[in-house]
């Protein structure tokens, strides 16, 4: 009785164990859906049960893999340099682009990707990205980067972290090479401040100057000094040699007061013939004998035409910064009045602002 019983329920059990059976092999790929010969209802209802979820799995995980398929080539193809990183910061991914741009191997790490940083924005980098991660923000920077022959590039990177339903999927990153635009930025920066003409300091350029160091003075009592000049008998180059005689000797004049010049110094022209020299650092004595030298070198300097030669002087006005000065048009005004003054003495001359009591104003003793 006992061996039929037990024949009886194996008999019974077999569709179950087949079921078992037919599942592994779904698992393990070896087979695509369940197929089992039985006349339990309940076992069918199971079987088609699974076999539509099995499906839908199927036909969500190739549509997942071609969805990744297609970021996988938007990815490669983009000339944007791209990343991936998992959410501890660590570098899954790196795309075609930024592959290229920073000249990498195609198996390049995290620390491959670190050590092409410029080393002195590296620290500031590690610093952003460490809290960036512990954060969840954005990171977004300029940086500079070196490419595999070591020229330096300058880089935006932007990296925002994907969050997923519960938590963090990883971050996606992008890199920008923006050399061009940061040299084009310069250029206009320094374009904005500059004379084409002569290449010195234009007007906004020195006055820019001018209220730093005013600033610094009234900060830490810094002394600097402030030299304003033109140029004597100028208007005949002019109007007789013609407007190219004339810009040739205002270049002239630029590089010879620019060798008798400081590499701190800052040398600009104002607009015409009027030039202007900020000296920061400079006691009122030394800038006098600058002064002095500058006077001289102008003197030396000729242009020709046909069988004329032109020459012109420098009327020098000096002052420095003092107690009181709260504004740059109270210094300049002081200059410019030494200036007039030493138009009115002569000409080719270098006068120190005086006070109205004839003594120097800005020193003692010269």
């Amino acid at each position: 009785m006992l061996l039929v019983t037990r024949w009886w329920v194996d008999r019974q059990l077999t569709p179950l164990h087949r079921l078992e059976q037919q599942i592994a092999e779904i698992g393990s790929g070896a087979r695509q859906q369940l197929a089992l010969s039985t006349s339990l209802r309940e076992l069918i209802l199971v079987s088609d049960a699974f076999n539509r979820l099995e499906q839908e799995r199927s036909e969500a995980l190739y549509r997942l893999r071609d969805r990744e398929a297609f970021l996988d080539a938007i990815l490669a193809s983009t000339p944007t340099g791209m990343f991936v990183a998992d959410p501890k910061g660590e570098i899954t991914y790196l795309n075609a682009a930024l592959l290229t741009m920073l000249g990498l191997g195609s198996v390049a790490s995290t620390d491959d990707l670190w050590q092409r940083i410029h080393e002195e924005d590296l620290e500031d980098a590690r610093d952003l990205w460490r809290h960036a991660l512990r954060q969840g923000t954005d990171f977004l920077r300029q940086l500079r980067m070196r490419d595999s022959d070591g020229e330096v590039l300058w880089v935006e990177v932007h990296a925002s972290l994907v969050q997923g339903i519960d938590k963090p999927l990883g971050i996606v990153g992008t890199v920008k090479d923006i050399t061009e635009r940061r040299h084009q930025e310069a250029l206009r920066r320094w374009e904005a401040e500059h004379d084409p003409l002569t290449g010195l300091l234009n007007r906004r350029g020195f006055e820019r100057r001018l209220e730093e160091a005013l600033a610094d003075f009234i900060k830490t009592g810094t002394p600097s000094a402030l030299i304003l000049f033109d140029l004597d008998h100028f208007k005949p180059v002019n109007d007789e040699g013609g407007h190219a005689l004339g810009d040739e000797l205002l270049r002239r004049v630029a590089q010879v007061v620019a060798r008798e010049t400081r590499g701190s110094d800052h040398l600009g022209r104002q607009g015409g013939d009027e030039f202007g020299l900020l000296l920061p650092s400079c006691s009122l004595e030394h800038a006098r004998r600058i002064a002095v030298s500058i006077r001289d070198a102008i003197a030396r300097v000729s242009v020709s035409r046909g069988d004329k030669a032109y020459f012109v002087t420098a009327s020098i006005g000096l002052t420095h910064f003092r107690e009181g000065d709260d504004s740059i048009a109270s210094v300049v005004a002081r200059a410019d009045a030494a200036s007039y003054e030493a138009k009115h003495q002569g000409r080719n001359a270098v006068v120190v602002h005086r006070d109205h009591a004839g003594r120097p104003a800005d020193s003692g003793v010269l």
